[in-house]
């Protein structure tokens, strides 16, 4: 699971709605990486995603997941993960 300072995650929201976003919990990432692997999840614009991502900040409805790659959090719009079941 990735690791964020409270400051940063603080600072962080959704730059589509710009409601506060949260760290993903272990149960949720989970849930997230098994939806990936059954190849049901695609970003926003479509493209596919790796399973290498290490954690993701969530809406607050936990509908929306913006992934973090690399230890850093992907808040590019169209690379979101728009889940049809909140996690």
């Amino acid at each position: 699971m990735s690791t964020l300072s409270p400051e940063l995650l603080e600072l962080l929201a959704d730059p589509e709605t710009h409601e506060p976003l949260a760290l993903a919990s272990e149960a949720e990432l989970a849930k997230l990486r098994e939806a990936v692997g059954a190849g049901g999840l695609t970003r926003r614009s479509g493209q596919q995603i790796q399973l290498n991502f290490d954690g993701a900040l969530l809406s607050q409805a936990k509908r929306v997941a913006y992934l973090i790659e690399d230890g850093i959090p992907n808040l590019l719009i169209d690379e979101r993960v728009e889940l049809a079941d909140a996690l």
